[in-house]
């Protein structure tokens, strides 16, 4: 099976100026997604989409191949498909190589692992899926039922626009962490393993059927802004964190 992995890793960034490049642990932020990626025992190749000539230097050195990106395709409103599908029409057209799978691996979550790289693909294979997901709980505090809106000034809650619940107070019976009803994930970006032809012919990661891979919130951290850097930098230099891969130039 071809598993490729798509690193989209552009120049320009709101949150973190020239956050891909920034340096975590020492290393540039875009290299935990490229040696996460080449440790994969399924990955069977890694591009870096970008359109910064500097962070193909760096992907290149360490070990990645590189696609240049067009600008119209790097911008704040760019979604991630049009990256990824750039990519494949001109490894196509160019190569006629058309993979299985297709791995969406972002550098905003530097401390997935190879491991769960690799579990997603087996899963998307095992369980039929158009594709699979990384997802963790949602914590207490966050919940759905505990989640609200303000409309004018008054609380109302979220839940009630699903029919779940009809008014702002019987939300407050659930006030007890233990007592919140169900178990409810957020997709934490951590990894899309998605089908060929769910990415081509559909246009979005997801497809008919989408798997989910369920990771512990303890290891993943979002990097948006600076608070999340150094957040991130805080877990690696007191060993809170436990890769599985190691970062070195090839």
């Amino acid at each position: 099976m071809n598993v490729l992995s798509i690193i989209p890793a552009r120049g320009g960034s709101k949150g973190v100026i020239r956050k891909n490049l920034k340096e975590l642990g020492g290393k540039p932020l875009v290299t935990y997604a490229i040696a996460c990626s080449l440790n994969s025992k399924l990955v069977t190749r890694t591009i870096v989409s970008t359109d910064d000539n500097e962070i193909a230097e760096i992907s290149k050195k360490y070990g990645a191949e590189v696609m240049m990106r067009p600008s119209e395709l790097a911008q704040d409103n760019s979604r991630a498909e049009e990256a990824l599908k750039h990519v494949l029409e001109e490894l196509e057209k160019k190569e006629n190589y058309k993979p299985d799978v297709v791995i969406l691996t972002q550098c905003t979550c530097p401390f997935r692992l190879s491991k769960d790289i690799d579990e997603s693909i087996t899963l998307l294979k095992s369980g039929g899926y158009s594709s699979v997901v990384s997802v963790s709980e949602t914590p207490g505090h966050f919940h759905p039922y505990r989640i609200k809106k303000v409309i004018n000034g008054e609380l109302e809650s979220v839940v009630k626009e699903t029919g779940m619940i009809n008014k702002i107070l019987e939300s407050d019976r659930y006030y007890v962490r233990q007592l919140l009803p169900g178990k409810y994930y957020w997709l934490n970006g951590a990894i899309y393993a998605i089908l060929y032809n769910t990415l081509v012919k559909e246009n979005n990661r997801y497809g008919k059927k989408c798997g989910a891979l369920i990771l512990p919130n303890e290891r993943l951290v979002n990097i948006d802004s600076p608070a999340d850097f150094d957040f991130a930098e805080y877990l690696l230099k007191n060993n809170k964190i436990k890769l599985d891969f190691e970062i070195k130039e090839r």
